[in-house]
C-alpha cells in the first residue's frame, strides 16, 4: 500500500515537472515566434520600403538564431538529464579549454568593445572533459558580455586548490541580488534586474550541470552595479 502511494506521488511530481518545464519552455519561445510572425506579414503585405525590408528581415534573423540556440540548449540538456550523453573527462590543458572558450565569446565582446584579461598562470592538465567544459566557461562568459556595459572588461584568473582549481571570471556589469544567487542555476529562472534583457534562463542551468556530470560545481558572488564572480571547480584527479 505505502509502495503505491509513493508511486503515485513520484508519478505526480513527474507530471507536475514536466507540465513546468513545457509551460516555461512555450513562454519562453512566445516572443521570437510572434516576432517573426509580426514581420513576416508586414513584409507579405508588400508596403514596406527597401530599408524595412531589410530591418524585417534582421530581426527574423535575429529571432530565428534566438529559437535555435534555445532548440540546441534544450537538446543538449535533455540528453545530459537522462544520461544519453556521457561526459568523458581526461587530464587536459585547461588553459587551451579556456582559450576555446574565449573565442566563442570575442565577437560579441568586441561588438560592445569588451576586453577580456586572462591572469597568468602556470598551466597543468585538469580533469575535466574538454568539449563540455569549454561549453560551460563559455555560457558564463555569454552572460558576463551580455550583462557589462560597453567598454568594460571580463578578467579570468585561475586558482589551485589541494582537491580542486577554480576558474574565476568575473565582470563588472549590472550585478546579482543575493536573493538570486540559489535561483540563478535553476532552469528557466531569470533575476529579477534582467526582465528587460534578451535570455532564456538555460546557459548557468547547462552550465551547472555540465560541471556537476564531472565531478565539479560552480558558484556565484556579486555585488549589484559591481562585479559578479562566477567560480568554476573542477577536480584536479580522478576521484
Amino acid at each position: 500500500m505505502d509502495m503505491c502511494v509513493s508511486e503515485v506521488t513520484q508519478t505526480k511530481e513527474e507530471k507536475e515537472t514536466i507540465q513546468g518545464f513545457i509551460s516555461d519552455m512555450s513562454h519562453q519561445m512566445k516572443t521570437p515566434l510572434s516576432a517573426i510572425s509580426m514581420y513576416a506579414d508586414l513584409l507579405s503585405e508588400g508596403k514596406t520600403s527597401a530599408d524595412e525590408q531589410k530591418e524585417f528581415l534582421s530581426r527574423i534573423k535575429t529571432s530565428t538564431d534566438k529559437l535555435q540556440w534555445m532548440m540546441d540548449c534544450l537538446i543538449k540538456m535533455s540528453r545530459l538529464e537522462v544520461g544519453a550523453i556521457q561526459l568523458a573527462p581526461a587530464y587536459e590543458d585547461i588553459k587551451q579549454t579556456i582559450s576555446d572558450a574565449i573565442g566563442n565569446v570575442l565577437a560579441a565582446a568586441s561588438k560592445k568593445n569588451i576586453n577580456v584579461f586572462v591572469a597568468d598562470f602556470e598551466t597543468a592538465p585538469l580533469y575535466h572533459d574538454r568539449k563540455w567544459t569549454r561549453e560551460a566557461i563559455a555560457n558564463v562568459l555569454e552572460n558576463a558580455v551580455k550583462y557589462s556595459e560597453p567598454d568594460g572588461k571580463i578578467d579570468i584568473s585561475i586558482e589551485p586548490m589541494p582537491i580542486y582549481t577554480k576558474i574565476i571570471i568575473t565582470d563588472y556589469g549590472i550585478g546579482i541580488e543575493k536573493s538570486d544567487w540559489n535561483m540563478i542555476f535553476k532552469r528557466f529562472y531569470r533575476g529579477q534586474n534582467v526582465k528587460d534583457k534578451e535570455g532564456a534562463g538555460l546557459g548557468l542551468y547547462l552550465a551547472a550541470l555540465i560541471m556537476e556530470r564531472q565531478g565539479g560545481y560552480i558558484m556565484v558572488d556579486s555585488i549589484p552595479c559591481e562585479f559578479t564572480s562566477f567560480s568554476l571547480f573542477l577536480q584536479n584527479c580522478k576521484n
